[in-house]
């Protein structure tokens, strides 16, 4: 079996759940050894049973809290002292305020920071803190997880439109940066069917056919396959040369970005 990244060793954070989870998964199955960032261990430890269950790689817990430096770091180093080194970074804890569409005029500074903590903050200490391991790699990889609200915006999304927007600064600037490190910093922009996105759906037959025709593939997708496996290629030699950019993995839900 075609294992890309075997041997290799990455951290995700948000794993446990979601297209976090999916991401760990589809990174642990091409061979990787995944240490699982999580705020609630219990989640984590789920997604290490998956893991574990596939068989092949091995993959650690760590409890993280990505707004906090300290923790950030602890995690970073505990991960690396644990399996010697660290290749790969994806960074895709969010904060759910995206759920919940709220007016602009009606956000609040708490909405504000919790969100810029959480996706730019996070993004930073995670740089700051895996930057000596990526580049003692050789061939280190640095990815965030973006939206497409962050490049065609989305009325009552404001501050999460911007927050995702702001990594697209962020992603371009260190890849000038780490490039003589030979690391590649990237972003993923993903649209594809959560669990409980075709639950809801499954009661209402009709909404899914409208939504699907926002897809250009007509293809709602599935997250491990189309967005964990877009991952792994980013991650792998496979795009060793592309930095600086954003891979949209979205089925065609936009085409013009």
């Amino acid at each position: 079996m075609n294992k890309p990244l075997n041997g290799r060793i990455a951290l995700v954070t948000g794993a446990g759940g979601g297209i976090g989870r999916d991401l760990a998964c589809a990174l642990a199955a091409a061979g990787a050894h995944v240490g699982i960032a999580v705020r609630r261990p219990d989640t984590g430890e789920e997604t290490a049973r998956l893991i574990e269950a596939e068989g092949g790689a091995r993959s650690l817990v760590l409890p993280m809290d990505v707004t906090d430096r300290t923790s950030v770091l602890v995690g970073v180093e505990k991960l690396a002292a644990e399996f010697g080194g660290i290749d790969i970074i994806v960074h895709n804890a969010a904060a759910p305020d995206s759920a919940y569409p709220m007016p602009a005029v009606d956000s609040d500074e708490a909405g504000w920071r919790r969100q810029a903590d959480i996706t730019l903050g996070g993004a930073l200490s995670l740089a700051q803190a895996g930057h000596p391991y990526l580049k003692a790699s050789g061939r280190g990889r640095f990815v965030v997880m973006t939206s497409n609200f962050g490049y065609h915006g989305a009325a009552m999304n404001a501050i999460y439109s911007a927050s995702k927007a702001s990594l697209r600064g962020f992603i371009k600037s260190l890849a000038r940066e780490w490039g003589p490190d030979a690391i590649t910093v990237n972003s993923i922009s993903p649209a594809a069917a959560t669990e409980v996105t075709r639950a809801f759906f499954g009661q209402f037959p009709a909404m899914e056919a409208a939504y699907k025709r926002k897809f250009a593939l007509g293809d709602l997708g599935q997250p491990r396959r189309d967005i964990g496996e877009g991952a792994v290629a980013l991650c792998s030699d496979y795009l060793r040369y592309m930095t600086g950019q954003t891979l949209f993995l979205d089925g065609g839900m936009f085409p013009s970005a």
